[in-house]
C-alpha cells in the first residue's frame, strides 16, 4: 500500500485508548449508500468496519452506513440531527461536493453548508473528516469539479478539519496506475464498484488508523495515494 498521511482525530483516539470503544458514521451521498454494490457487504462502511477492526483486534468500532440517494449538504443539514446526532459519534466521515456538482449548483455559496455542517459534528462532540468528490467521468466534466476539490480542502484548512483526498486518490489509479474507468467505476461513469469501496475502505482505515493511533499534537493533513495494493 501507498503510505498515506494520518487523519488527525484528536477526540476519538482519547475516546478509543479510554474505552475501547469508538462510533464512526458515514454520512450520505449514494457512494455511501453503496450504489450499484454487489452486496451490503461490499459498501466502503461495511469494509472500512472490517478493516478497523483487523487493525484494531481489541476494540469494538462500529462504522454506521447513513447514506443517501442524491442530497447535497443542505440537506445533510436538516436531517443530520436524526441521522447523527442521535447515534453519539466519535467520527463523522463526510462525503460532499459531487452532488452539489450534478445539480449544477457550482462552487458559489457551497462553502456555507460545509462550515454549518461542521459546527454542528462537533456540536456532537465528534471529530470531522471531509471526503470529496470521486473521479469519475460524470464528475470530472464538471468544469466545476476541481474548484469544489479546492473549495472543500480550504474549508478543511480553515476550519482545522482533515479532508480525505479521494478525487486525488482515484487520479491517482487512473493517470499513474492506469486503471481504467471500468474497473473502478459503475458502467454509469459516476458511482464506484466493488473494487473501488474496496480500495476506498482499507485507504481509508490506513490513515484513520494512523489518526486513531497518533499523539494530539500532530497536524492534520490530508490523504490521498494509489490504492491499496490488492
Amino acid at each position: 500500500m501507498t503510505s498515506q498521511p494520518a487523519l488527525r482525530l484528536p477526540q476519538a483516539a482519547a475516546t478509543l485508548a479510554k474505552t475501547g470503544k469508538l462510533t464512526i458514521v458515514a454520512l450520505r451521498s449514494s457512494s455511501t449508500a453503496g450504489v450499484v454494490a454487489s452486496s451490503p457487504a461490499k459498501t466502503y462502511p461495511a469494509r472500512l468496519q472490517q478493516e478497523l477492526a483487523a487493525r484494531f483486534p481489541g476494540a469494538t468500532i462500529t462504522v454506521v452506513n447513513r447514506g443517501g440517494n442524491g442530497e447535497d449538504a443542505p440537506e445533510n443539514l436538516r436531517r443530520m440531527d436524526a441521522d447523527v446526532g442521535a447515534l453519539h459519534p466519535d467520527v463523522v466521515l463526510w462525503q460532499v461536493g459531487t452532488n452539489a456538482l450534478l445539480r449544477q449548483f457550482g462552487v458559489s455559496g457551497s462553502d456555507v453548508p460545509m462550515r454549518n455542517g461542521i459546527e454542528k459534528i462537533r456540536g456532537y462532540g465528534a471529530d470531522v473528516v471531509l471526503i470529496d468528490p470521486q473521479y469519475a467521468p460524470w464528475v470530472i466534466v464538471d468544469p466545476d469539479a476541481k474548484p469544489m476539490v479546492k473549495l472543500i480542502d480550504d474549508v478543511g484548512r480553515e476550519q482545522n478539519v482533515p479532508v480525505f483526498h479521494r478525487f486525488a486518490m482515484m487520479q491517482t489509479w487512473h493517470d499513474r496506475d492506469k486503471i481504467p474507468f471500468p474497473q473502478m467505476s459503475f458502467i454509469d461513469g459516476l458511482h464506484g464498484n466493488d473494487f473501488a469501496y474496496d480500495c476506498l475502505a482499507r485507504s481509508l482505515a490506513y490513515s484513520l488508523a494512523l489518526g486513531l493511533k497518533a499523539p494530539a499534537s500532530q497536524p492534520a493533513v490530508a490523504s490521498s495515494g494509489a490504492p491499496p495494493a490488492r
